[in-house]
């Protein structure tokens, strides 16, 4: 069995050979509409002819945050997952570089958002790196959703689990009490706490997204080997019960 170190290593070696596979099977249509979407409602929110007070500005801001990761949910479908899990690289490599792939897209989005809003609203103090860090957990929530959806849903397909699953988490955070909130507004005492409840979350969601995206190869080896460790032991009884009874 290989160690850790090689394995990675063997891992990263494949990356070259995977790129232009996976480009092609990437949805590129839901995320790229997600972000034209989240910006077109940016735009329509913040104009230089309407007024709005910092704090609905923030909120006009997550609220493209949540259409955009909306793209992300369905970044992982991929119907012909179930024959390709033979083939070189982990399902977890595969999925990461949809990932990687769909970054600069998401990087040029979240700056044509913020350079929105200073644009439009040049005195505004925006704290982009707290803003920032609630996009990346939002969207690696996503992610786990998604990868966590495709058990579930036909066809390997876990936008159709994620995107749901995602309005209704993104709803409840709105909704959650002053002491564990995760949307505070800028300069408000909650606001350094909720971004450690981000922070956390973050972590978390990468974690399970990893979790959910281990090869179903593997998690079939590991369950087989643990029911044949479990029978051992059994076997090893009957047979000494039996050479016992021969004997008698």
């Amino acid at each position: 069995m290989l160690i850790p170190a090689r394995r990675l290593s063997r891992q990263f070696r494949l990356v070259p050979a995977l790129l232009v596979p996976t480009a092609r099977a990437v949805g590129w249509v839901p995320a790229l509409a997600a972000f034209a979407l989240s910006l077109g409602l940016l735009a329509l929110a913040v104009r230089p002819d309407l007024a709005l007070p910092p704090a609905d500005l923030v909120r006009w801001l997550r609220l493209a945050m949540i259409v955009a990761a909306l793209g992300y949910a369905f970044l992982l479908d991929d119907p012909s997952e179930p024959t390709t899990e033979g083939v070189a690289g982990s399902l977890l490599l595969r999925r990461t570089l949809r990932v990687v792939l769909l970054l600069p897209a998401t990087a040029a989005w979240w700056v044509a958002v913020v350079w929105r809003i200073r644009a439009i609203h040049p005195g505004l103090r925006l704290p982009v790196a707290a803003l920032t860090l609630e996009a990346a957990a939002l969207l690696a929530v996503t992610l786990a959703l998604a990868a966590a959806g495709s058990h579930l849903a036909p066809e390997r397909r876990g936008g159709v689990v994620a995107a749901p699953a995602l309005l209704i988490l993104a709803t409840a955070a709105f909704l959650l009490p002053a002491q564990v909130t995760l949307y505070a507004q800028p300069g408000s005492a909650a606001w350094d706490g909720a971004h450690q409840r981000w922070a956390l979350l973050l972590g978390l969601a990468l974690a399970a997204f990893a979790a959910a995206s281990r090869d179903p190869a593997h998690r079939r080896l590991a369950s087989h080997i643990r029911g044949l460790a479990h029978r051992l032991p059994h076997g090893r009884a009957s047979r000494a019960e039996a050479r016992r009874s021969g004997v008698a």
